[in-house]
């Protein structure tokens, strides 16, 4: 989009801030924010959040390459990861709430949310599974891996899908919460 989407505003604050203040309302811990070359403005606009700062040095990386960096910090008791994106900034510190709980009761599953039958993000792995994301692999390939492995939970929240890769899509976010 040609800015860095975590400063953006949306509301009274920066998109990220957003995505911060519903992780830090539940059980989640550590939180570690993953940032690419040239994030030091989005580091300082975050320096206040009890939060652990990986970087992701390749410019050219991926999320993937994102989800490693944050492993990398993660303590080895950790037995979940919840892959959060800065650009579904309105899903509810609910719906990542039910994603940990279901991780209790099933914690050898994948945990996706769903909201009117669609699937959304955030999405929560186990960290034995999760470990096989290698510099071949995406996400998505491990979810497709092995279906019977995914959970998929019905939450009440479309922020789950409600993205912001484009221009239009950011303003329609915009939008609903003025």
């Amino acid at each position: 989009m040609g800015t860095s989407k975590q400063l953006l505003p949306l509301a009274d604050k920066p998109v990220i801030h957003h995505c911060l203040h519903a992780l830090l309302a539940t059980e989640v811990c550590p939180v570690v924010v993953v940032l690419s070359p040239g994030g030091e403005a989005v580091q300082e606009a975050i320096a206040s959040f009890p939060v652990t700062i990986a970087w992701n040095r390749d410019p050219d990386g991926d999320m993937a390459g994102s989800v490693r960096a944050g492993l990398a910090l993660l303590p080895p008791d950790c037995t979940g990861v919840l892959v959060h994106l800065v650009d579904h900034p309105l899903v509810t510190a609910a719906t990542m709430q039910a994603l940990c709980a279901a991780h209790l009761t099933m914690p050898q599953s994948i945990i996706i949310p769903t909201c009117n039958s669609r699937q959304g993000h955030p999405a929560l792995f186990p960290r034995t599974i999760i470990a096989e994301l290698t510099p071949s692999a995406i996400l998505r390939d491990i979810v497709r891996k092995d279906p019977a492995r995914v959970l998929r939970i019905p939450v009440e929240d479309e922020g789950i899908f409600l993205d912001m890769d484009t221009p239009a899509e950011y303003e329609a976010l915009r939008q609903r919460v003025l």
